[in-house]
């Protein structure tokens, strides 16, 4: 498409068989494209096409240009090639394109040119448009009003689909035909009220407007037509499965929010198993935002519903929008096709695309979950290895991006929310698996999406291996002072020199040991022996003087007459924050709001990269 709201130029969307999941920030385009394939199927609740549907630039620029978008159908079977045939190319896909000139006639209204296959010259048969059901569900649903009577009624039309057969349309209108009759008729005196209010209307027509002018009037309960039969009829509700007792049912006026808009969501779905029954030749779903007023549970219910049923309808293709984590992390990863606005159009990424081993695939479908998932809704983010990164790192960022900022002329947002960073424990230095979705590590520059990652890993180096008198081997664990004092054992500080080749990735290892240990030895040995002084369980002071120790750390106030006796203090306030009695998650948990605080702090250099990448700036080399 091109032409079309926020599309200057060409913009080419690519879709799955079966169940598609649009993600990305809000205003990237998901909506466009909804709109986009509703308008070139002529989806019956499409509105007309106004102004605002034309690109048009902020700075006024870019004239307004004809709306074009083309549809292209693949991997169509023996039948829909014959169906539509009209439509086809050489390759037998079927192309659609619909053009929207940009001059409105007199009235207002845009001239819309639609035509199959190649040149606008082909054969073109409207009567092929019969033979695709589109189904549409907008993001600001209406539930109560589409689950009333009326013109607008999603019921009425889920009726229509079930009365295929004239002559059960016809029994129905007879019925509804006899009931007014017999109202009408009133031969029993069964309606005396209704004819005495009629007559009374007629009277006073004649005394009013006399025998020339006046009209005559009847009362019926509805019109004896098929279509307004259906517009009057209404859903009620009871809140629980399996109720049979119709006094007990409600109007849906009552009901809440979310159950509406299930009940209209159920209705939806119905009405699509009756399309699939009746052999309707294709069929696509749009969905905006399935998750509005739903609670997580219901969310996930919902999805793996829609993973069934195209799954046992292969003419199915379901097409859905959201910012919902849980729905992201309910499907298969390669359902996923990640948007994002560019400045002249919409970028759409597949991972399906992505040249991902099968067990890099396996492992982000098992651990993409509610918390991880959100990385794809993320303007960047970080990956760290442990609780403890993960909980201080967006308390640190304000104090990185405060100091950027006084610095450079190109300003950053104050924090990692303000900047869409999302930061993501990997629970160890699984990075290689996440890192395929933003960087093609094998050098091959094939695009990933384009979102800044940056990783944050340990250096761990290796135990300084020592032979004992007796000839037994010990391994010491080593407290280094400078990034050469023993070497590195982590393996993903491996993957350093590939990933920060790419467009998008950045690792960042750190120079000494740990986050724990890197931080301390930066001058803030004081500070993190407060934290451990005041979370220290008050039952343990006696067996081990840690209160104490910490106080005379936090005296020392980070002046040092050596690097030895700074790098001990390090090495105990490491060992404590991993003590059995305190822990990673309690340290960070208090270091954090002490940073929120108004307490200051000095960040090492690798932490600083990371937070100025993924937010969207440049680091130090």
């Amino acid at each position: 498409m091109h032409g079309y709201k926020g599309c200057r130029d060409k913009s080419i969307i690519s879709f799955h068989p079966g169940l598609n999941i649009l993600v990305g920030e809000n205003a990237s385009g998901k909506t466009t494209i909804i709109d986009a394939i509703r308008m070139v199927l002529r989806d019956q609740e499409m509105g007309y096409i106004s102004e605002d549907d034309f690109y048009k630039a902020f700075d006024l620029t870019n004239e307004k240009k004809n709306i074009c978008i083309d549809l292209k159908m693949s991997n169509l079977t023996p039948q829909e090639k014959v169906t539509f045939l009209t439509w086809c190319n050489a390759d037998f896909d079927a192309e659609l394109h619909l053009e929207v000139e940009k001059n409105p006639n007199t009235k207002g209204y845009y001239k819309k040119n639609i035509w199959g296959g190649k040149a606008k010259s082909s054969a073109f048969e409207e009567e092929t448009f019969d033979y695709i059901d589109t189904i549409y569900l907008p993001a600001l649903r209406d539930a109560e009003s589409k689950l009333k009577n009326g013109k607008k009624s999603r019921l009425a039309l889920l009726l229509k689909h079930q009365y295929k057969n004239e002559a059960r349309m016809a029994a129905l209108v007879e019925e509804f035909l006899n009931f007014n009759k017999s109202v009408i008729s009133n031969k029993d005196h069964k309606f005396d009220e209704l004819e005495q209010a009629k007559k009374g209307i007629n009277n006073a027509m004649i005394q009013s407007m006399g025998n020339v002018f006046g009209q005559s009037v009847n009362l019926q309960f509805s019109e004896n037509t098929f279509s307004s039969i259906l517009q009057n009829i209404k859903m009620v509700f009871f809140p629980h499965i399996g109720e049979v007792d119709e006094e007990k049912f409600r109007d849906v006026a009552i009901n809440s929010l979310g159950y509406n808009n299930l009940l209209y969501i159920a209705t939806v779905f119905a009405e699509l198993e009756i399309i699939n029954n009746q052999n309707s030749l294709f069929t696509v779903l749009l969905i905006e935002e399935p998750e509005a007023h739903l609670h997580p549970q219901i969310q996930s219910k919902l999805i793996k519903y829609l993973q069934s049923i195209v799954e046992q309808q292969k003419n199915l293709q379901i097409i859905l929008t959201t910012h919902s984590a849980v729905i992201a992390s309910s499907v298969n990863i390669e359902s996923i096709i990640h948007i994002s606005s560019e400045d002249f159009g919409i970028s759409s990424m597949m991972i399906s695309d992505f040249s991902l081993e099968k067990n890099e695939k396996n492992y982000l479908n098992r651990w993409m979950d509610i918390t991880k998932s959100t990385l794809l809704f993320s303007k960047g983010v970080i990956l760290v290895e442990g609780i403890c990164e993960a909980m201080v790192i967006p308390a640190l960022a304000p104090f990185i991006l405060k100091k950027y900022n006084e610095k450079n002329i190109a300003k950053l947002p104050e924090s990692l929310e303000e900047a869409g960073v999302t930061v993501i424990n990997v629970n160890g230095i699984n990075f290689k698996y996440f890192f395929p979705l933003f960087c093609d590590m094998a050098g091959s520059n094939e695009e990933r999406l384009p979102i800044r990652c940056s990783a944050i890993t340990d250096r761990d180096p290796k135990p300084q291996v020592v032979v004992e008198e007796d000839g037994k081997i010990k391994n010491i664990e080593v407290y280094p002072l400078k990034t050469d004092d023993g070497e590195c054992g982590n393996e993903a500080a491996k993957m350093e020199t590939v990933i920060n080749e790419t467009t998008y990735g950045r690792l960042f290892v750190s120079p000494l040991k740990t986050f724990e240990y890197d931080l301390a030895m930066n001058g803030n040995c004081s500070l993190m022996a407060e934290v451990i002084k005041e979370g220290w369980p008050k039952g343990n002071e006696d067996h081990s003087g840690v209160k104490n120790d910490c106080l005379k750390i936090q005296q020392k106030n980070n002046n040092y007459e050596d690097k030895e006796s700074k790098r001990e203090d390090a090495k105990y306030i490491l060992n404590h924050i991993d003590h059995n009695d305190f822990g990673k998650g309690l340290f960070a948990q208090l270091l954090s709001e002490k940073l929120e605080n108004g307490k200051t702090i000095q960040v090492p250099q690798y932490i600083e990269n990371a937070i100025i990448w993924a937010s969207g700036g440049k680091y130090n080399e």
